[in-house]
């Protein structure tokens, strides 16, 4: 088969063919997609009308899990902690760290962090693009892989639908270098199709009984060619072929199932309740257009058949067998309240979405004790969830993001510090210059100032520094030159434990008030410093240089440190991840 007929052959496959995970459970992707696109905006797939022309109402239970499983993971650019690795240096770090989310905020990290939370409850997995270190969201309904994979790393083939008109199919050709650019639009100017389509596929392909992972480009346009009543297929335009590496995808998943690449989402996983949910919901819409009818009954033939039009108001109407009313009151209303809520109490249970974590108001009567535990249970589950995807997100930091960071800022370029940091970094230049000032003193008059004139250099060199409400500093080139190597990413969720912070805050405080040598001796600074990193500090961000410098020398070493004392009652939902 041509190249053509080998991605016609996957996507058909793809789109037609179910695998099987287990006896008795099929399962295809594409079908799966569709429907939780139509489930999360309310749609039928047989439409809105049903048979007798009525409404056909959708009692949407699929968005609040959602907006719930993406409020319970989410966290964004600020929760990306920055630490020192073994044998780094936390100076450097602190400058990488200010320096990386500026660029960060720059190119709208944060907006894909939001993306990826919102769409990974909703479809179950996320898949982005990387093109020249920038991640590019995929569209899963255009994107055809082997159901079966564990991960796109193990896909035999990976393929990427792509619908250009003319001008933009154009653009993007001449700034990639394609072939066969004005025959592709020739072809399919004259065909009745309203997009030009390009596949785009990674796999291996064969060429004289080897194999190469390639990158394909191929055009689907074109006409059969018939010749002596012989047709031959089309096969298209060969766009661009080279071989390449891997694949530029990355993938996230919320859950997953064992045999097949689509993670399960909120949507999925409530498919029966929606359904059933819906089927009450018409039958007691159904229902009321009965309830609200008006109809009498009587025996005599000579009443008229519609009092509405038949009759007047105030007539006094004699007949022969009495006229009584049909009794049209719906006797079910009740079950259909409890089926309802029985449905949507196995919504919450598949989806972990209670009461407690949607923001209402628990029963009159729940002890705070238990609902200490059930939002400590609930946050505990979407915890392991968030820790997943956190790793693939350092992953997508460590191989993406810092890379394309380190091309941008390889060469020397302008730190702008302002606000708190602008403090911590004039604490530093006082730190640095005071020493320059002291060396320079010693060494014109040969001995050392007395503690008036270093107090007043000092000073000099504070009222200096401190000048101005910001300070453009220079970051030399290669300055981030093998910093992965150098940092630890952590990442910590939107509910980060404060009481623990305050706690190692004040831990810190105490024990160098016990201690001053903590700040000096080499062991003792090193130990101290991986403490302060451990709980989530920053030593560069609340002990200045300057600081160090300054300690008392204590009369006597060493001293107990109190242990911080924390409510009886931890407050659920603020545990941390860190990886």
């Amino acid at each position: 088969m041509n190249t053509l007929d080998v991605i016609r052959k996957e996507i058909n496959d793809f789109n037609d063919k179910s695998i099987k995970i287990v006896d008795g459970f099929e399962f295809n992707q594409r079908d799966t997609i569709n429907n939780i696109y139509l489930y999360y905006n309310s749609k039928y797939q047989s439409g809105d009308i049903d048979n007798q022309g009525d409404k056909k109402y959708f009692d949407n239970i699929s968005r609040n899990p959602c907006n719930v499983a993406t409020k319970a993971v989410d966290f964004d650019t600020a929760n990306v902690k920055i630490q020192t690795a073994g044998g780094g240096d936390p100076l450097r770090t602190w400058f990488f760290e200010r320096d990386l989310k500026f660029w960060m905020k720059d190119q709208g990290f944060g907006k894909i962090l939001n993306r990826i939370f919102h769409e990974l409850p909703i479809y179950g997995s996320v898949s982005l693009k990387v093109i020249d270190n920038v991640p590019h969201f995929v569209d899963l309904r255009n994107f055809v892989v082997e159901q079966s994979a564990d991960s796109l790393d193990k896909s035999g083939y990976i393929i990427e639908i792509h619908n250009y008109t003319p001008m933009e199919f154009r653009k993007i050709g001449k700034d990639k270098g394609w072939k066969n650019i004005e025959k592709v639009i020739k072809e399919f100017r004259a065909m009745d199709v309203p997009y030009i389509r390009v596949y785009e596929r990674y796999g291996e392909v064969e060429e004289g009984g080897s194999y190469a992972y390639k990158r394909t480009l191929l055009a689907d346009v074109g006409k059969d060619i018939i010749e002596h009543d012989v047709v031959t297929p089309y096969q298209g335009y060969l766009l661009e072929e080279k071989e390449v590496k891997s694949h530029p995808y990355r993938e996230f998943h919320w859950e997953k199932i064992p045999g097949r690449w689509l993670g399960v989402g909120r949507v999925e996983i409530i498919f029966d309740p929606q359904i059933r949910v819906n089927e009450i919901s018409n039958q007691q819409a159904k229902s009321s257009y009965w309830s609200t009818l008006r109809l009498w009954q009587t025996r005599d033939e000579g009443l008229g058949s519609n009092l509405l039009t038949d009759v007047d108001n105030g007539d006094v109407l004699i007949v022969e067998d009495p006229l009584t009313q049909v009794d049209m009151a719906d006797r079910n209303l009740a079950y259909y309240s409890q089926e309802i809520q029985r449905w949507m109490q196995n919504r919450d249970e598949l989806t972990f979405s209670y009461d407690i974590n949607r923001g209402e108001r628990l029963p009159a009567g729940t002890p705070l004790g238990s609902a200490q535990l059930a939002a400590g249970m609930v946050s505990s589950y979407f915890d392991q969830i968030r820790e997943n995807i956190a790793m693939d997100v350092k992953e997508l930091l460590y191989n993406v993001i810092i890379p394309g960071f380190k091309s941008q800022n390889n060469t020397e370029h302008i730190l702008r510090i302002a606000g708190e940091d602008l403090d911590k970094l004039n604490a530093l230049i006082v730190s640095q210059k005071t020493k320059e000032r002291l060396f320079s003193y010693v060494k014109e008059h040969l001995k050392f100032p007395s503690n008036e004139e270093y107090e007043l250099l000092k000073f000099v060199v504070k009222e200096k520094a401190n000048s101005g409400n910001e300070k453009m500093v220079s970051i030399p080139a290669k300055f981030y030159e093998n910093v992965k190597y150098k940092i630890d990413i952590v990442i910590t969720g939107e509910a980060v434990d404060t009481r623990v912070r305050a706690a190692n805050t004040m831990m810190a405080m105490q024990a160098i008030q016990s201690d001053p040598t903590i700040l000096q001796d080499p062991a003792k600074k090193k130990l101290f410093f991986s403490f302060l990193e451990q709980g989530g500090l920053n030593p560069y961000d609340i002990i200045s240089t300057e600081d160090m410098n300054n300690v008392l020398e204590p009369k006597m070493g060493g001293g107990g440190i109190s242990k911080p004392t924390l409510p009886n009652n931890p407050i659920a939902g603020t545990q941390q991840t860190q990886l």
